[in-house]
């Protein structure tokens, strides 16, 4: 904003100060009050009209006659001379609230009685003519107020400002100007005509009399007299923002209506609706006017004043409003009506006449005006009209030369002049020309396009389809196509253009075309399509021209990527060609990941996944056949040539990994194989940890599998105590410490087991311990293994632990009791500590699973210990049991002790 916008705040503050100091002058009688009113009213109209009056001379010496345009003149005055309108009405205005003062009365009094009036009519009543320096002050105060809230950026802020502003000010005038401490009016006894109040004893303090919050407002009519004057200065107050040069906003509608809310509570207007509409209307005027009536008003007023001084001759004024009208409302259709018109009459010679119009032009609208006398077939006076504008164009604003050179183009046409037009329709459509604005080229490309291929016989003989042979020219013109079809779907020649375009578009074209990025506005749908209607054609240039096109759809088309690999792999296929097949369907492992396989449609997500398998399977060959070079060459006795075989052929079983995984990370269906595979690969690496992990995983699919349960035995027995150690934080939750206890109990049941058998449950022992060192299950084995390979004090001092040890539960707790169970058979027949033994067979009997052969050794332990008594009892107590095996060995006992 400017500083004169912020004087025009202060000058509508000063107004509405003035304006309150002379309505408070307003006599009670009414005849007296409307002189007041006209006397004020006839000095504001007289300032008005001499505002106007000079302003029309203002623009009357300018040039700009009021007959020319009656109708917009009048609102070009108003607009266009602000500072003589202020002037007009606050000069009016100001020396009716001094005409009345005794500094003016000899000047004044005359005046009023040429009207009828006298002194007395018009003169300044107190007390309240000692408020005019408070007024002057607060008028201009509340004006720099209004202008600092005008200034706020944000328009939602000052919206809902301006409201509470509106309703307190309305809210402060009923509350300090209405309810006034009076119970009771009675005529004025020196002037019949007066209502005074009665004043009655405050009640707080009898000693004194209750007074009023504002003396001068206790008189009924003289508060209904203020109202309405307050009413007549609202139309010169909107006047002031209608023609003022600062733009509208909540500001001036918040002023009015807190003005106006003011006013109706004076006047008394609606006491029959509970006193609310004084209060109710001006908040509704002003949400109304500030959300409806603003905004296109706002934009009106741009307009309005942009089609006066069009009217008028002022081009550069109208063409900043027009532009300001449009940036306020960018579809405004007047706005743009008038930009249009206003461009569309213009001239040359007015253009040289204005140069303030020449560098505020808009030069697309410039061209505008050039293609309205060219498009149809043009005068040479048009020609050469629109030539000029051409040329001014082409000179103030380079970067319009493409739509400059493709007028030019038309206009040459028209005039039959083709090698020229040939010349500048070939530099616009090489893409190598410089200084091209690239988005106008955009714009005009597809018309130029046309010129170049379906023109007059003169252009098309010297451009033609041979253009679209260089370099580049092709995917730019396919890119027009595509923008002209995607406005326009129906367009017959830009659809005969793209079958044309596309058909004769090679590989090579594109990739350099892609080489800066992939183009967007091409139609790779329409690619594929052609690709799968010539790849499998026998001739094999259309195959090859096929191949190209699934290659270039397989780019832009990323999630048809597997189906379009797929293709390539099977036709290179079916042509002998192994490895170019293989490459393609690499390509499908490389889009799928690509794309996310989850985020592929059903059918393309199976081809990436057989892609996968396929791709790892013959990864596995190739490492396959590394390790048989590496075998033939450990026959041969070369362990270097077999260390290094070996190494070369781990990269091809790591990389088949990588595909089961991605496989099983895509949501393959066949979890079951891929784990199989993975385990089968690690074995091959020789790893048999990882190999342990991938059967586990895959007999979670099925426990019963034959070949699962051989190749985890194999597994397990080649993982090394070093190697789990190692790995033991990361792996150890899943090693399956139950397989090693039963495997390796399995064994040690087995009463023919071998040397080789014993090695390998020991094995087993000791893997499990290191993912579960304290389980009593686990040192349970390895102690059996120990008295198994004739380590019987180790054995014996590893049972003894677990039975000092805790219980625990479930399995813990049996193996616990099967540790007791074996001291006590050891102490018993093999140590000669029957004493050692009657303790653990004792704790054994409390076990669930003890039955009669506890009872039996208990009873032997007694017998050697010779406690006979108890031996007897035991052996008694084994005889109850009459099916068991124990029964008569039970009675034999009882028989060599005398009891039988």
């Amino acid at each position: 904003m400017t500083p004169w916008h912020r004087n025009e705040y202060m000058l509508k503050g000063l107004f509405l100060g003035l304006w309150v100091f002379f309505a408070l002058q307003v006599p009670a009688n009414p005849a007296d009050a409307w002189k007041d009113i006209l006397w004020v009213l006839g000095w504001v109209g007289t300032g008005l009209v001499a505002g106007f009056g000079l302003g029309t001379v203002k623009l009357a010496s300018r040039g700009m006659k009021p007959w020319d345009n009656w109708r917009a003149f009048p609102f070009l005055v108003l607009l266009e001379s602000p500072l003589f309108i202020y002037a007009g009405i606050m000069l009016g205005l100001g020396f009716g609230v001094l005409s009345g003062s005794p500094l003016l009365q000899p000047w004044s009094e005359p005046v009023a009685r040429a009207f009828g009036l006298t002194w007395d009519d018009i003169k300044h009543a107190p007390p309240v003519g000692d408020w005019l320096l408070h007024c002057i002050v607060g008028g201009a105060l509340l004006g720099l107020c209004l202008y600092r809230m005008r200034q706020m950026e944000d328009g939602q802020t000052r919206f809902f400002l301006g409201l509470g502003v509106a309703a307190l000010m309305v809210y402060l005038a009923s509350e300090y100007l209405l309810k006034i401490k009076v119970d009771v009016f009675v005529p004025d006894p020196t002037d019949p005509g007066r209502m005074i109040p009665k004043l009655v004893p405050d009640p707080a303090d009898p000693g004194k009399l209750m007074t009023e919050r504002v003396p001068f407002f206790d008189n009924p009519a003289t508060r209904f007299n203020l109202g309405i004057y307050i009413l007549c200065g609202l139309p010169f107050f909107y006047l002031l923002t209608l023609s003022g040069e600062a733009e509208e906003s909540e500001v001036e509608i918040m002023t009015l209506c807190a003005a106006l809310g003011v006013a109706l509570y004076l006047i008394g207007f609606g006491t029959g609706l509970g006193g609310a509409a004084p209060f109710l209307i001006p908040v509704v005027l002003y949400f109304v006017y500030a959300t409806r009536v603003l905004p296109g008003l706002r934009v009106f007023k741009h307009v309005l004043r942009g089609f006066s001084y069009m009217n008028v001759g002022r081009l550069a004024l109208a063409l900043r409003f027009f532009r300001r009208a449009l940036q306020l409302n960018p579809e405004g259709q007047l706005a743009n009506e008038g930009m249009l018109a206003l461009h569309n009459s213009l001239t040359l010679s007015k253009l040289e006449r204005d140069p303030e119009l020449m560098a505020s032009l808009d030069f697309g609208l410039c061209l505008d005006r050039a293609a309205a006398l060219l498009m149809i077939p043009p005068t040479p006076v048009a020609r050469e009209e629109a030539e000029k504008f051409l040329a001014l164009v082409e000179q103030k604003k380079p970067a319009y030369q493409a739509k400059v050179d493709y007028l030019r183009t038309v206009s040459f046409v028209h005039a039959r002049q083709y090698e020229s037009a040939a010349e500048a329709l070939a530099r616009l459509l090489s893409p190598e020309t410089p200084g091209y604005h690239t988005g106008l080229r955009r714009q005009i490309y597809f018309d130029a396009l046309y010129l170049a291929l379906d023109g007059p016989k003169g252009l098309t003989d010297r451009l033609g389809w041979a253009e679209m042979n260089k370099p580049g020219r092709r995917m730019e013109a396919i890119a027009a196509v595509e923008r002209k079809l995607a406005a326009d779907p129906a367009h017959e020649k830009a659809k005969e253009y793209r079958t044309m375009l596309y058909s004769q578009l090679s590989e090579g074209e594109f990739v350099s075309a892609a080489a800066t990025g992939e183009p967007r506005e091409f139609n790779y749908e329409y690619v594929e399509q052609l690709g799968y209607q010539l790849v499998d054609e026998n001739d094999p240039d259309r195959r090859d021209r096929g191949l190209g096109y699934l290659r270039i759809a397989a780019r832009g088309l990323p999630e048809h990527g597997p189906g379009i690999f797929k293709k390539l792999a099977d036709v290179s296929e079916k042509l002998g060609d192994p490895k170019t097949a293989r490459g393609y369907t690499e390509q499908i492992r490389r889009v799928g990941k690509q794309v996310n396989p989850r985020n592929l449609a059903k059918d393309q997500r199976e081809i990436y996944f057989v892609a996968l398998r396929k791709l790892a399977a013959l990864l596995e060959q190739d490492g396959d056949a590394v390790k048989a070079e590496a075998d033939a060459a450990d026959a041969r006795g070369d362990a270097a040539g077999r260390g290094a075989k070996d190494a070369e052929a781990r990269p091809f079983y790591e990389s088949a990994i990588e595909h089961y995984r991605e496989y099983l990370d895509g949501g393959g269906g066949s979890a079951l194989e891929a784990y199989r595979k993975i385990a089968e690969l690690y074995g091959k690496m020789r790893d048999g940890l990882n190999a342990v992990l991938n059967t586990e995983a895959a007999l979670a699919y099925s426990g019963t599998d034959p070949d699962l349960a051989r190749k985890r035995d194999s597994y397990y027995y080649s993982v090394s105590v070093e190697r789990l150690t190692a790995a033991k934080e990361n792996v150890g939750k899943w090693f399956d410490v139950g397989y090693c206890v039963k495997k390796a109990m399995s064994v040690l049941n087995s009463r023919d087991a071998d040397a080789d058998l014993l090695d390998w449950a020991t094995h087993l022992t000791r893997l499990a311990k290191v993912v579960e060192p304290a389980s009593n299950r686990v040192r349970l084995v390895e102690a059996r293994c120990l008295l198994r390979r004739g380590e019987r004090d180790a054995g014996l001092s590893l049972l003894e632990d677990v039975r000092e040890g805790a219980k625990g539960s479930g399995d813990e707790e049996e193996a616990w009791y099967n540790t007791t169970r074996i001291l006590g058979q050891l102490y018993l027949e093999e140590l000669n500590r029957p004493d050692l033994a009657l303790k653990a067979y004792t704790d054994y009997k409390d076990y669930h699973k003890s039955g009669a052969d506890t009872l039996f050794q208990i009873a032997r332990c007694y017998e050697a210990t010779n406690d006979l008594g108890n031996a007897v009892k035991f052996y008694n107590a084994v005889t109850a049991y009459e099916e068991h095996p124990k029964y008569w060995d039970a009675k034999d006992a009882l028989k060599r002790l005398g009891k039988g």
